[in-house]
């Protein structure tokens, strides 16, 4: 039996375990646990382990689908992943939702965090949710990928549409020749016409259920449904407030001095790259801190608990999914 692997990465709420489940000949081995942090503003479970899929490619040949977790606390499951079970993979495929408010970023990061698998292998982004969020285009991608002198296949998808995905594993293992992709879409094609009206006590109809879209909410929602943070405001570009869960005028003004202060630092010091967070600690008291963007910013109030790593995670992913920005590019 020849075996191929095709590893799929990305953020949370990308599509990594739709994407598996979308064409794999089993059900899905995947991990999933109620969300708890910022997350749930997007998905009602995370992956925690990892997702698992395989996919029949003929008689004496199989494709085995993983995906990783999306986020970065389950980093150490990317390592064991990179290192062991998917060390022999064929392909590294990249999932950007183009909904975030900052996608490219997300390709930097996975760049950044899986280079050296990625150099050795076929390298595939794709991006989903564009039918909700026209921009970035392809030619926004590829221009993206050209400055960072990259050369790789974008290919905007689906992941809930079995032929998009298949586009996928065709890209990732197009030097094989000897593979009937004919064969195998139209097969991957029935499974998902009798998926779309599962049983009601199938595994697909538990699937669906459990992962039915979440009542969108607020980023000030989103942040006090975060175990650890106490308190939350949102500013614009020009440190106005814009939501808080505060009460106390003290502790808004404090969020957008620290926004004040970070933009005259910049003013101050041009050489110095942009400001991205000023953070207030001390031993056994809550933190202060506030992350930045050019089109908004988001203070936090957080108890010791927690480390300053973990209060940089959730308001990035928080900021990545706030309504109150402009269209950008930035990366």
């Amino acid at each position: 039996m020849k075996s191929y692997k095709v590893l799929f990465v990305g953020s949370p709420g990308s599509g990594k375990t739709t994407a598996i489940r979308t064409i794999s000949d089993v059900e899905v081995v995947d991990t999933d646990t109620k969300v708890s942090d910022s997350t749930i503003k997007r998905k009602r479970t995370t992956t925690v382990g990892m997702d698992y899929g395989k996919l029949s490619l003929g008689e004496d040949k199989v494709l085995h689908l993983y995906g990783t977790p999306g986020q970065e606390r389950f980093k150490f499951m990317w390592d064991l992943m990179v290192s062991d079970l998917a060390n022999d993979a064929s392909a590294l495929i990249l999932l950007v939702d183009n909904t975030r408010n900052y996608p490219f970023r997300d390709i930097d990061y996975y760049l950044s965090e899986f280079w050296d698998f990625i150099v050795k292998r076929h390298f595939i982004i794709a991006v989903t949710r564009s039918d909700l969020s026209a921009e970035p285009t392809e030619a926004d991608y590829q221009n993206r990928l050209k400055e960072k002198g990259i050369f790789a296949p974008i290919i905007f998808i689906d992941a809930r549409k079995s032929m998009d995905v298949m586009d996928l594993v065709v890209s990732a293992l197009n030097q094989e020749d000897d593979i009937d992709w004919a064969e195998i879409s139209h097969r991957v094609a029935v499974t998902e016409l009798k998926n779309r009206n599962p049983d009601p006590n199938s595994p697909q109809f538990e699937w669906l259920r459990k992962t039915r879209d979440v009542p969108k909410i607020s980023i000030i929602e989103a942040a006090m449904q975060v175990r650890g943070i106490s308190g939350a405001t949102h500013l614009d570009n020009n440190q106005k407030l814009l939501d808080t869960s505060s009460s106390t005028l003290e502790c808004n003004e404090l969020f957008s001095s620290l926004a004040k202060l970070a933009a005259a630092i910049e003013s101050k010091a041009p050489q110095l790259e942009q400001v991205r967070n000023i953070s207030l600690h001390a031993p056994q008291k809550d933190s202060i801190s506030v992350f930045l963007e050019p089109d908004q910013a988001l203070g936090l109030l957080t108890l010791p608990a927690l480390t300053h790593k973990q209060i940089r995670q959730q308001a990035e992913d928080l900021l990545q999914w706030s309504d109150n920005v402009e269209n950008t590019q930035e990366a």
